[in-house]
Parts: structure tokens; sequence; C-alpha cells
């Protein structure tokens, strides 16, 4: 016998919650990317962490252990970006706490795609791994600061906005504790 699975729709609207809040991080993110604004970037990364806890947090699956790793990906992200500011000031633990929160967020979209077959979550859950990689490579190489890398990052981070955007829009239009399809 199965064990009833306790899940309001205020958990599902808290669930979502996490995606418009995670938005707003990837939006000024990319924006404070594109110009140079290091404080709205670092910001864009907060709000974008907070969201992505939120989310996992609140993530229904029907195997515990998708959870505990989308979870435990993010909370160790969280955990070393903040080693980040307060101990270490090393770029490559800002990417890799990045990498880490990206690494949980690719399974929330990828949940996601596979049940509500949500395109962009597809396409959002295959992006994050390249982008973490192609991030340390250009930090490993110390290429971050020329101009045509710049350039093609910044049109990547606004196309990996709205392609969130797009998978947000679809999300909130669907209907509140929508079962897996698959």
């Amino acid at each position: 016998m199965e064990k009833e699975i306790y899940y309001p729709k205020s958990y599902d609207i808290i669930y979502r919650s996490g995606y418009i809040i995670g938005f707003i991080g990837i939006a000024l993110f990319a924006f404070s990317y594109i110009y140079y604004d290091i404080p709205g970037f670092y910001a864009g990364i907060s709000i974008f962490y907070a969201g992505s806890l939120i989310s996992s947090s609140f993530l229904l699956v029907w195997k515990k252990e998708i959870k505990i790793f989308i979870l435990s990906c993010v909370i160790l992200g969280i955990l070393s970006g903040a080693g980040y500011v307060f101990v270490f000031k090393n770029p490559e633990i800002l990417i890799i706490s990045i990498g880490f929160v990206l690494a949980g967020v690719a399974g929330l979209y990828g949940k996601e795609a596979h049940c509500f077959h949500f395109i962009e979550g597809w396409i959002l859950m295959w992006s994050f791994p390249v982008l973490i990689f192609a991030n340390l490579l250009i930090y490993g190489l110390n290429i971050e600061n020329y101009v045509i890398v710049r350039a093609v990052f910044s049109v990547i981070y606004v196309i990996i906005m709205l392609l969130a955007l797009s998978f947000l829009i679809k999300k909130l239009k669907q209907p509140l504790m929508q079962f897996c399809q698959n």
C-alpha cells in the first residue's frame, strides 16, 4: 500500500513562486552582466539562489532521492557561495557555487520538461552543464574580460533569460496541482 503524499495547493503556489523569484534573479543577473553592474550581478545571483531554494524545497517528485539530490546541490551551492563572500574571494569558488545551484535547477527544469513536455525545460536543463564548463574554461584561461567573450556570454545569458521567461509563463498558466503526465 502506497503512502499518501501531503502536498496542498499552498505548496504548489510556493513552489511556483520560487520560479518567479528565480526568474527575477536571472533577469537581474543577465542585465547586470551586460552593463558591468557588480552589485546588480551579486543581487541577481542571490535572488536566483533564493528562488532556487524555495522551488527545490517544495518540489514534488515520486522518488525522494531526486528531491534530495536537487536540494543538496542547491544548498551546497549556496553554502559555497557564502564561502566565496566571507572567506575565499576566489572567482572559481563563485563559479563552482553557481555550478552547484545550476545543477539543482537543471533537475527542476528537467522534471518539468519530463512531466509536462516544456521544451524550454529541456533546453535549459542541457544548457546549464555547458554553461558551467564554459565559465570554468574562460576563467581558467583568464579571458573573461575580453570584449568578444563578454559579448558572447551576454547573448547567451539573454537567451537563457528569455527561455526562463517562456518556461515561467507556461508554468504559471498551468492549473495548480497538475500531476505528471508521464
